[in-house]
C-alpha cells in the first residue's frame, strides 16, 4: 500500500512554467479530498527548501516531508571520501535518496536511478504537431527523450487520453504500461467583493472577456486579436484582458508583434495586457468575466480549462481534442484557424448573456476522482 512507501513527488517553481508548478500544486491539494486514513506521506523532491514552505502553505497537505535533491556530506565524510578516492579510486562513503516510487520524471538522472518505480510524465506530443515552433534540436531531444522511456520500459503517465493517443500513433512498438492522469485544479475561497479592487488595482472597467496564458505562440493569442478588430468594425464593443508571462524563449519577439498588431488594429481600448500577476487577482479576474477565451492551438490538459470548469466559468474554446475531452458539451468551441468563427461565439455569448453555457457541474468530483487515481497509481494498480 501506499502507506507503506516512501512516495516522492518532484518539485520546483518556475515562471516560465507555471503550468508545471500549479500541476503538482494541484495534485498534492487534491489529496486533502480523501479520507484521512487514506491520506499517504509524501516526500517532496526539490532543491529549495523554502520553496518547500511555500508549497506546504499552498496545499495545505499535512502529511508533506522535504528531501533535498542535492546529496550532502558533512566535513568528515567529506575528508573520508577525498581520501579513499585519492587511494582506492573509489568513494568509501555513499549516499542515497530513499523512495520507493517517483513522478513526475522527463528522464531519469545518474542518481536516482535505484529508486525501484520510477513514473515517467508526457502532458503532450505537440513538436509532433507544431514542429515549426520548435527548435530542431528540441525537436531532437524531445524524440530521443521518447525514446530512451521506452527502452528503459517504466510506466508512462499521460495528462489527457489524446496525448495517450498521439504516443500510440507515433511510438507503437512502446510496452511501457501506460495511464491518464486528467488533473483538477483546487482553489482557495474567493471573495466575490474583491472584483472591485481588483478592477481598479488593473485599470480595468465594464465587462471584458479574459484570456490567461503565458504568451507562447501556439497559445493562439492573435486568434484573439483580429477576433476583436472583427467585431469592432461590425460595431460591436468588446475588451479583452490578456493575463501571463510576456516571454516565449522559442520566439523572443512574440509579445512584441502581438502588441504592435493591436496597435496597427487601433485597438488599444479594446484589448488590456497585465502581464504575470497574483493567482487570486486572476481567479478573481476569471470568475467575474462575461467568458474565458481558450484559443490554443494545442494542450496536453489546459490549466485554463480546469480554472474556469471549477468555477463554473462560460468557456470559449479551440475545438481541438483535448478541449473536447476536458469539456464535453458545456463549450463554445470556434476553429483556432478562423478569426471570424471565433469573433461569432463571442459576440454570441454578448448576445445572450443571461442564457450562456456555463460549466455547471459539481466540480468537487473531478477533484476527488483526480485523488483517487494518483492514490491508485501510487500503490501500482
Amino acid at each position: 500500500m501506499a502507506q507503506g512507501k516512501r512516495i516522492g513527488i518532484i518539485y520546483s517553481y518556475n515562471e516560465d512554467w507555471i503550468g508545471g508548478a500549479y500541476y503538482i500544486q494541484n495534485l498534492i491539494r487534491s489529496l486533502n479530498y480523501l479520507p484521512k486514513k487514506e491520506q499517504f506521506q509524501l516526500h517532496i523532491l526539490t532543491s529549495d527548501k523554502q520553496g518547500f514552505e511555500e508549497l506546504k502553505k499552498v496545499t495545505g497537505y499535512p502529511k508533506m516531508k522535504f528531501v533535498s535533491e542535492i546529496i550532502r556530506f558533512n566535513k568528515v565524510e567529506g575528508f573520508i571520501n577525498k581520501v579513499s578516492f585519492k587511494i582506492f579510486k573509489n568513494k568509501f562513503i555513499s549516499k542515497k535518496i530513499q523512495l520507493n516510487w517517483l513522478f513526475p520524471l522527463f528522464d531519469v538522472p545518474t542518481h536516482l536511478k535505484h529508486v525501484s518505480d520510477l513514473v515517467f510524465w508526457v502532458p503532450d506530443l505537440q513538436e509532433k504537431f507544431l514542429p515549426d515552433f520548435f527548435s530542431a534540436e528540441d525537436v531532437k531531444m524531445r524524440h530521443e527523450r521518447y525514446l530512451k522511456m521506452i527502452e528503459l520500459n517504466h510506466k508512462i503517465v499521460f495528462s489527457s487520453q489524446s496525448a495517450l493517443d498521439d504516443f500510440k500513433t507515433f511510438y507503437p512498438d512502446s510496452k511501457n504500461e501506460k495511464k491518464v492522469l486528467q488533473f483538477a485544479v483546487i482553489h482557495p475561497a474567493l471573495i466575490e467583493e474583491d472584483i472591485k479592487s481588483v478592477k481598479e488595482r488593473y485599470g480595468i472597467t465594464g465587462d471584458y472577456f479574459f484570456s490567461p496564458n503565458q504568451f507562447w505562440q501556439h497559445k493562439n493569442h492573435i486568434s484573439i486579436i483580429k477576433a476583436v478588430k472583427i467585431l469592432k468594425d461590425k460595431g460591436v464593443a468588446v475588451k479583452i484582458v490578456f493575463t501571463g508571462k510576456e516571454y516565449d524563449y522559442r520566439n523572443p519577439d512574440y509579445t512584441t508583434n502581438l502588441k504592435r498588431k493591436v496597435i496597427d488594429y487601433q485597438l488599444e481600448n479594446e484589448i488590456l495586457f497585465l502581464g504575470f500577476i497574483d493567482r487570486i487577482d486572476q481567479l478573481v479576474l476569471m470568475k467575474n468575466a462575461q467568458a474565458v477565451i481558450q484559443p490554443s492551438l494545442f494542450e496536453g490538459w489546459s490549466t485554463v480549462v480546469e480554472d474556469a470548469k471549477a468555477l463554473n466559468q462560460t468557456l470559449i474554446v479551440s475545438n481541438i481534442s483535448v478541449h473536447k475531452e476536458q469539456l464535453g458539451d458545456k463549450g463554445y468551441f470556434f476553429n483556432p484557424n478562423d478569426a471570424s468563427d471565433l469573433a461569432h461565439k463571442i459576440d454570441e455569448v454578448i448576445s445572450n448573456s443571461m442564457n450562456k453555457l456555463k460549466y455547471d457541474l459539481d466540480y468537487s468530483e473531478n477533484i476527488k476522482n483526480f485523488a483517487i487515481k494518483l492514490k491508485m497509481l501510487t500503490n501500482n494498480n
